[in-house]
């Protein structure tokens, strides 16, 4: 199937090749599980946080030397981002994303598939965000991008009900399928989108394929 989004950014890292292939093994414990994926998930994070403001700024190195840089608002102004994960799965990103910034608000939102619908349709049971959230910048964290049931639940949330500005928000995910961007492409066009993989297709049970099986099930070790 193909995809587009206008939106969309592929991370690209020579180190993909080894960490994919151990986080889709399903031989792998969830112990290795969880170390590999903290390393693919630093760079996810490291990528999704560079789609933030940024300031210009002129700094002079140890050498004396004057440097025109540029320093992100995770630094100059961490009260103005929120890292929002919809748990549980999401948990395991917002970590990377905090070792990285730890200093930005914190939003969640307790969101989970209907197992028993053919159509797996996403159930939002609860949310938790900061006061003031919607003139924050987002950074979504979700792993797995299938259907979009989940992470448009959540965007629909932080759009029509708290007010964020779709331009803010940028949805961090390790894996993505022509589905769920898609879909996205076609209810959030704006929401900026940062992906380590896009993978082929879903199977029957909503499933990406080739995907990993349960992310958060995997991580979290309830499998």
């Amino acid at each position: 199937m193909s995809y587009r989004h206008p939106n969309l950014t592929v991370v690209q890292s020579a180190a993909f090749d080894v960490l994919f292939t151990k986080i889709r093994d399903e031989k792998t414990s969830s112990a290795d599980f969880g170390r590999y994926s903290r390393r693919l998930m630093r760079i996810l994070a490291e990528e999704s946080l560079s789609k933030l403001p940024k300031t210009v700024v002129d700094i002079t190195t140890p050498t004396g030397a004057a440097y025109k840089g540029r320093l992100s608002i995770v630094d100059t102004d961490p009260d103005s981002v929120c890292a929002v994960s919809i748990v549980r799965a999401g948990d395991s990103l917002l970590e990377s994303v905090r070792e990285i910034a730890p200093s930005i608000r914190v939003g969640k939102m307790w969101i989970q598939r209907n197992e028993a619908s053919a159509e797996k349709e996403a159930i939002h049971s609860c949310t938790k965000l900061p006061p003031g959230v919607k003139d924050m910048d987002i950074v979504l964290c979700d792993p797995m991008l299938a259907s979009g049931g989940s992470s448009c639940s959540a965007l629909d949330c932080l759009i029509n009900t708290y007010g964020v500005d779709p331009r803010r928000v940028v949805f961090a995910n390790v894996i993505s399928c022509p589905e769920g961007l898609n879909r996205l492409a076609h209810e959030y066009p704006d929401v900026r989108i940062v992906t380590c993989w896009v993978d082929e297709k879903l199977n029957d049970s909503k499933f990406i394929l080739p995907g990993l099986g349960d992310y958060g099930d995997r991580y979290f070790n309830t499998v």
